[in-house]
C-alpha cells in the first residue's frame, strides 16, 4: 500500500477520483493539519494498533523524546499553514531552513536520528542569532542609501540601496530602509536594487500597513503583496528614477 499525504489546497485539483486510483494507492489531504503532523499521527496509530505479542505496545518514538518531537511538529505545522501564532515561530523557521538540504534519506542515511535530536528551543535560538547577524549586515548598507523617484516621481519618493552581492538580505534591507525613509519625510518604502541573471531587479518593502508597494510593481510588470513586491526594471528607466549621490539626512 502506498499512502500519500499533503496539506496544500492546490493539490486537490490534481487528485483523481477514488474509483480511478489503483487499489494500492491512498491519498490523504488534510487542510487543517500539516502533512508532518498527519504522517506522525498515522504511523503512531499504526503502532497502537499493532498486535502485541510480548505484552508491550510498540512506540513510534521513545517516551523521553515524545514531548520534544511533538512540540517540533506543532511549530512545523504553524509555519506550514501560515498561522505564525507560536512564540518564536519565524526564528524557528529560519533555524530549520539550514536543515532542509539534509532532508533526504538516500543521501543522508542518518536523517531520522538527526531529526529526533532537534528541539524547537535550539532552532529558535539559532534563528534569532541568524536574524541578528543579517540585521547587522543589512544596517551597514544603509549608509549608501539614495533617493528613488518611484515611477519617475509618479508614486512619490523613497530611499533605495544597490545590493549587488547581497540580494539575500533584500528583505531585511528593505524593511530598515522603509523605516529610515519614513523618518526622513519620504514614503515609508525601501527599494533594494540588484542584478539578477543579467536583469536589474527592484524589490520594494514597507513596514507601514497603509502603504501598498505592489501598485508600483504591477505597473512595471511585477507583483507581490502590499508590504513586499518586486519587478524587473530596464536600466534606462532605472536611471530616470534615481537621484545623484548618496542620501544624507540633510537632503530634505
Amino acid at each position: 500500500m502506498i499512502v500519500g499525504f499533503d496539506h496544500r489546497k492546490s493539490v486537490l485539483g490534481h487528485i483523481p477520483p477514488a474509483n480511478d486510483c489503483p487499489e494500492n494507492i491512498m491519498i490523504n489531504v488534510n487542510l487543517e493539519k500539516s502533512s508532518s503532523s498527519v504522517v506522525y499521527e498515522y504511523f503512531a496509530g499504526k503502532c497502537e494498533d499493532a498486535n502485541i505479542s510480548n505484552g508491550e505496545a510498540p512506540c513510534l518514538v521513545d517516551s523521553k523524546d515524545k514531548g520534544r518531537v511533538e512540540l517540533m511538529l506543532k511549530y512545523i505545522e504553524d509555519g506550514d499553514l501560515r498561522r505564525w501564532s507560536l512564540p518564536g515561530i519565524r526564528a524557528f523557521n529560519i533555524g530549520l531552513s539550514e536543515w532542509r538540504s539534509r532532508f533526504n534519506c538516500i543521501s543522508n542515511p542518518y536523517m531520522y536520528k538527526q531529526l529526533l535530536k532537534l528541539s524547537a528551543e535550539d532552532l529558535i535560538t539559532k534563528g534569532n542569532s541568524c536574524v541578528s547577524s543579517r540585521q547587522n549586515a543589512a544596517s551597514k548598507l544603509l549608509e549608501k542609501a539614495f533617493r528613488v523617484r518611484l515611477g519617475r516621481g509618479f508614486y512619490g519618493e523613497c530611499l533605495g540601496v544597490r545590493a549587488d552581492g547581497n540580494s539575500n538580505l533584500s528583505d531585511e534591507i528593505g524593511k530598515l530602509l522603509s523605516v529610515k525613509s519614513a523618518a526622513t519625510g519620504l514614503r515609508p518604502i525601501g527599494a533594494v536594487i540588484f542584478m539578477q541573471r543579467n536583469n536589474l531587479k527592484m524589490c520594494l518593502r514597507s513596514t507601514d500597513s497603509s502603504t501598498d508597494t505592489s501598485e508600483v510593481a504591477k505597473a512595471y510588470g511585477g507583483g507581490g503583496s502590499p508590504s513586499s513586491s518586486s519587478f524587473i526594471i530596464r536600466l534606462d528607466e532605472y536611471n530616470q528614477w534615481i537621484s545623484e549621490g548618496i542620501y544624507s539626512g540633510r537632503d530634505r
